[in-house]
Order: structure tokens, then C-alpha cells, then sequence
């Protein structure tokens, strides 16, 4: 079939998508470009003839990512591999929006408006402090603390001993106090404080009260050296908010 036999026999004629509804062609120029038309949202896109034959044309504009993503017009990939942003955006909704059971600890976490549009997650991540540094991680709650969204106003990008610095391991715990354990043989409260990876001893009280504020004065003060350690490459939003860090007994 020339291409103006199947200009005519192709034009106009709709096909189904796997996830977007029908399509219908408006312009055959050659098998590999060929413009076709989201009925439901009336976008036109460019495509190959095998995308439409075999219905895995996606409609960027919709809602296709764990159910609430946007991909909009930025590539997802380069020289074959996801980019960096489309990782970090798509592992966002990840643990948002994904029931299994891994994800659970997320529950009740969201995404902004915004940063559901691929697009637009792109293109402020680009203009972050820590974007480009290898290795760093999108954080939620260290400039709000207790956030559970995921969002332009609340998120930052921190290098990882910033990232897990404040994590409590709540789920790990009993009732004592963080910071604070029960020692059975001297009938006292160990205080005992993670820092730089080590679990440092920090002395045995006769109440929990003075184990967890021995815990809470090593705790804030390592916070800030760790911040003073980074003060230069971190958002000044995110050194402020360390430096103002306070552990609560109830954390």
C-alpha cells in the first residue's frame, strides 16, 4: 500500500487504546508519523502506525500514573534510562498510592496538585538546592515537621545523614520514651543516643524523665553539629529547621 493509499484508508477511521479510549487518526503522512486524536480529551499527539495498531498510545494529559500522576510533555527518559526527576517523582506516588504492604508505613500520605503533573514536578525540582547532587532524597518533613504531603512548599533535597537523621523508629519501640530502655538488673532507665551510625551510651537515671532528657540534649546537639556539617551545600531553609529541632518525649 503506497502512502497515499493508506492516507485514504486510514483517515478518519478510529481504533481503541489499551487505557485512554479511542483514537482517531486526522493526518497519515507516513507509517511512522502519523497524528491521531484522544477522543475523550480531544489531544493530538504524533505516533507510529504499529502504536496505533496495537492500542499502547497514552494520553499524557490524563491521570495515569498510580492512578493520579500526570506525565504531561517531559521526557521520562534519556539514552534509554528513567531520568533522575521521573525516578523521584514516580517512587513519590509510589508510596503514596500504592496499597502493598511495603508502603504501609506512607499511609496517609498525599501529593499536591502540582506535584501530581509530572511536568511541573520536573520543572521545580530543577531549581532546587541538592537536585543535582548524586545521591541526595526528596524529604517531606524536615522543613514541616509531622508533613504528610508532598508538596512545592513542604519538600526539599538533603543528602542521606540528613534524610535519616530524625527518623524515631517509632515502630520499634514499647512504651518507654525514644532514647530510653528499662535495665532490669539495676532496676534503672538506660539513656542511650544514635550518633554517626554508633548507639552511644549515655548513662543509667532513676527515672525515665532523667534517662530521656539526657537522651534529648545529646540528640539536639548532634542535630546541629550534623547541620553545621552541611550548613554550605543545604537549602538555608533546611539548616534553620535543623537547628530549631527539638525533641519531644512523645516523638
Amino acid at each position: 500500500m503506497t502512502n497515499a493509499e493508506a492516507k485514504l484508508f486510514y483517515e478518519g477511521r478510529v481504533f481503541p487504546t489499551t487505557k485512554f479510549g479511542d483514537i482517531t487518526i486526522v493526518n497519515y503522512r507516513e507509517r511512522r508519523s502519523i497524528d491521531v486524536i484522544f477522543n475523550r480529551t480531544n489531544v493530538i499527539r504524533t505516533c507510529t502506525l504499529g502504536q496505533v495498531l496495537t492500542g499502547k498510545l497514552r494520553d499524557r494529559t490524563q491521570a495515569s500514573v498510580y492512578g493520579v500522576g500526570i506525565l504531561g510533555e517531559h521526557f521520562t527518559k534519556s539514552n534509554g534510562k528513567f531520568t533522575k526527576e521521573y525516578e523521584l517523582w514516580s517512587g513519590m506516588l509510589e508510596r503514596c498510592y500504592n496499597s502493598e504492604e511495603k508502603f504501609k508505613r506512607y499511609e496517609g500520605c498525599s501529593v499536591s496538585e502540582l506535584f501530581k503533573n509530572y511536568t511541573l514536578f520536573s520543572e521545580w525540582s530543577f531549581k532546587q538546592i541538592g537536585f543535582y547532587q548524586e545521591g541526595w532524597h526528596l524529604d517531606k518533613d524536615i522543613l514541616v515537621r509531622g508533613n504528610k504531603v508532598y508538596s512545592e512548599d513542604t519538600c526539599c533535597f538533603v543528602p542521606v545523614q540528613i534524610n535519616s537523621l530524625l527518623n524515631n523508629n517509632r515502630a520499634k519501640r514499647g512504651v518507654l520514651p525514644i532514647g530510653v530502655s528499662k535495665n532490669p538488673k539495676r532496676k534503672t532507665y538506660k539513656s542511650r543516643c544514635s550518633i554517626d551510625g554508633d548507639l552511644v551510651y549515655l548513662g543509667d537515671y532513676l527515672t525515665v524523665d532523667e534517662a530521656f532528657q539526657a537522651y534529648k540534649i545529646a540528640r539536639e546537639s548532634y542535630v546541629k553539629e550534623v547541620a553545621d556539617k552541611w550548613k554550605d551545600q543545604i537549602d538555608p531553609r533546611v539548616y534553620e529547621a535543623l537547628m530549631n529541632w527539638e525533641v519531644n518525649i512523645n516523638d
